[in-house]
Parts: structure tokens; sequence; C-alpha cells
């Protein structure tokens, strides 16, 4: 029983330090925004980027991608609170990457899209994902089916038993 113990310490060890490195790599904004500056070819926007947080970039892609989109669907979308997107999208504003609209007859009510410097922004920020991806699915692909089952219903596990 306690060589068990100890192969199963071995593993949580083993899990734990991979998903720190992940956790590092993920929240390093620097590799995403390093990536996108590498292929911009509007001086405006090589300036913006680096002031840019990588949430910036993905409420500007939701709002590529839903034109005409209020900051309450924003942040439904992607699960943050509404005085965050009220923050970004101040900020995204005032770097001209979107603008914000009103109905005449509903004031309170404002909508949002990207202007063409943020539409351009947007889809560099699509295109690294889009290449993450497809990294990440070759790796996935090198699995079979079963073994991802394993991976994924464990990670999910480990989540919950994280939030407790």
């Amino acid at each position: 029983m306690t060589e068990m113990n100890d192969d199963l310490l071995k593993l949580k060890n083993r899990i734990e330090k991979s998903m720190y490195r992940i956790f590092i790599s993920e929240s390093d904004e620097d590799n995403d925004r390093a990536w996108i500056v590498e292929r911009i070819t509007d001086d405006r926007l090589k300036k913006l980027v680096p002031r840019l947080s990588v949430s910036s970039l993905h409420i500007l892609d939701v709002i590529h991608r839903h034109d005409g989109i209020k900051g309450v669907d924003i942040a439904r979308e992607m699960d943050i609170t509404k005085g965050t997107v009220s923050k970004i999208t101040r900020k995204l504003l005032e770097q001209g990457l979107i603008r914000k609209t009103q109905l005449p007859d509903n004031l309170k009510e404002i909508y949002f899209s990207v202007t063409p410097l943020g539409a351009e922004l947007a889809e560099l920020h699509r295109l690294f994902h889009r290449e993450q991806d497809q990294k990440a699915m070759e790796l996935l692909a090198s699995f079979d089916l079963a073994s991802l089952e394993i991976v994924a219903n464990f990670l999910e596990k480990l989540a919950r038993l994280r939030q407790l």
C-alpha cells in the first residue's frame, strides 16, 4: 500500500508541475502580443498592442464576431463582470479599436462594433488562436479517444475539487 501511495504522490507532483507550467504559459500575455506584433502591418496597431491586455483582445474578438453587441452580452459570453467589460470597452474606445452606438429612443443601451483598425487586430488575434488550436489538435490526434476521455474526466474532477 505504501508503494502505491508513493507512486500516486509522484504522479500527483508530476501533474501539479505540468499544470503549473501550463498556467504560467497561458497567463504569459507577452507571447500572445509578440506573435501579433510580428504580423502587424499598421504602425498605429504596433504602438497599441503592447498596452492591451489579453482580456482586451478577447473582448475585441467577441465584438468583432457579434457586431452591435451590448456590454451585458459580452459579459455573459465571456463569463466576466459588467464592470470589467465597461473598463475594457472604455479603453478600446479610447484607442479607436471599437465604437459605440445608441438608439435614439433608448439611450440607456449601448451597442459596440469594431472599427476597421479593431477588425484588423481581431483578425490577427483570431489567426493566433487558430494556429494554437492547430498545434493542440495535432497533439490530441496522437492519442486515442479513450485516453483523452480519461484525461478530460480527470481534469474536470480536479477543477471541481479545486473549487470547493
